[in-house]
């Protein structure tokens, strides 16, 4: 095969750059080396030459998933996201029943720096509340806001100890969190995490730690924080069957005799206050957790997936009203009882939480508002419409635990991810 020039080289790669990437569409790649054959820069039989390696090269890469024009850091990005569509109603004592229209679209990137270090930033819809990215349909077709969802680094230290920083992704992934309980979903703690992990024979053994910031002044010193404790183990009891364990310690710094808030409307204000409106206790709880997984349940396929769960916090300082649980089950339905052909999933949970347990501006804010000093049932269906696509049912029938309110909410849900 005849020697390409330097240029003809130069020319192959910029060209397969733009296949690769779809940056110029294959009729231009074609105008541009027919404008060089004029010029007389290149014979035909040279640019139909390049044309070819270009597109070969290009086609090879894309099917190892890797370009070779692009920097290694942009080969290495992940784009994700998914959108979830709602119908929402809502009775609750002395009010008129509430119909709304909800949406949520979330957006992220993640990409690896290098061998140990991921850098990950997401962007949802939703207002200020740290318990939702829900927007409701409102205000006449306005445009609503998208705002950062969060944003973090990851190091892999060693193979046993995790470090992140930043706004992190999910409450879910810092802490062993089998329930709502304490903490809603769409929580994303800032401050520190690390996260130690061991397998002795074949026992997971991990301990989560964290420092999350709760608020921040210029004008005092006495910034409120949390420390996050959390030991706990994952084991294979038999075959399918697994069980998962944790207690978890919360500690505060600064809490009690401040005003705490998450951004949502109702925040801040269901736990005990002073006479200054201020938090009258502290909240520095213990939290054991448990998650029990069984397969095909007593081995029959219909009962494809059996899970049992709960969580249970108290709070030594105040003298009443400091403890909180949940106990729940879901089962994963398949063989005979697959609907449609697709495995369901139903569950159910109870949960009863005392006021001045837990700070009231973490739990699920589908319960009643995130309130405390609630208590009530939770009932909620799944179901896969195809590939990435779901529709979710769920029901809350909730009450006021020291008085008379009362409320239901039953939203439906389809989600979608890409």
């Amino acid at each position: 095969m005849k020697k390409f020039p330097k240029f003809m080289l130069a020319l192959a790669f910029a060209l397969s750059f733009f296949f690769a990437t779809n940056l110029v569409f294959a009729g231009e790649i074609d105008v541009l080396v027919e404008k060089l054959v004029e010029k007389g820069i290149l014979t035909k039989a040279e640019a139909t030459q390049v044309v070819t390696e270009a597109k070969d090269e290009a086609r090879k890469e894309a099917m190892k998933g890797t370009y070779a024009a692009l920097p290694s850091w942009i080969q290495n990005l992940k784009l994700k996201g998914d959108l979830r569509l709602r119908y929402q109603w809502e009775d609750k004592t002395g009010a008129d029943d509430r119909h709304r229209g909800r949406y949520r679209f979330r957006l992220g990137l993640e990409s690896k720096v290098n061998d140990k270090l991921t850098v990950a930033a997401g962007l949802a819809t939703g207002g200020s509340d740290g318990r939702s990215t829900n927007q409701t349909m409102d205000d006449s077709f306005s445009t609503p806001d998208i705002r950062l969802d969060y944003a973090y680094a990851q190091w892999q230290a060693t193979p046993w100890m995790t470090l992140r920083g930043g706004k992190v992704k999910s409450i879910k992934k810092e802490i062993f969190r089998p329930s709502d309980l304490m903490w809603d979903s769409d929580l994303h703690p800032e401050g520190l995490t690390i996260a130690l992990t061991k397998d002795v024979n074949g026992t997971d053994f991990f301990m989560n730690n964290g420092f999350w910031v709760l608020g921040e002044s210029k004008t005092d010193v006495s910034d409120p924080v949390m420390w996050v404790v959390q030991p706990g183990f994952s084991t294979k009891l038999a075959d399918g069957v697994k069980l998962s364990a944790a207690v978890a310690g919360y500690f505060f710094d600064n809490v009690k005799g401040s005003s705490l808030n998450n951004g949502g409307d109702d925040s801040g204000s269901y736990n005990s206050l002073d006479s200054d409106d201020h938090l009258k206790y502290e909240y520095n709880v213990v939290s054991p957790s448990m998650k029990l997984s069984v397969k095909k349940l007593f081995g029959v396929e219909a009962f494809n997936k059996f899970t049992l769960f709960g969580d249970y916090v108290y709070n030594p300082d105040p003298s009443d009203e400091d403890s909180g649980y949940l106990v729940g089950a879901k089962m994963k339905f398949g063989g005979p009882m697959k609907l449609f052909g697709k495995k369901w999933t139903l569950g159910y949970s109870w949960r009863h939480l005392e006021k001045d347990a837990w700070l009231d501006i973490f739990p699920d804010s589908d319960a009643y508002g995130g309130h405390t000093d609630v208590e009530g049932h939770e009932v909620k269906f799944s179901y896969p419409l195809g590939k990435h696509t779901s529709l979710g049912l769920d029901y809350y029938l909730m009450k006021i635990i020291q008085g008379s309110g009362r409320r239901h909410v039953f939203q439906v849900d389809w989600k979608m991810k890409f």
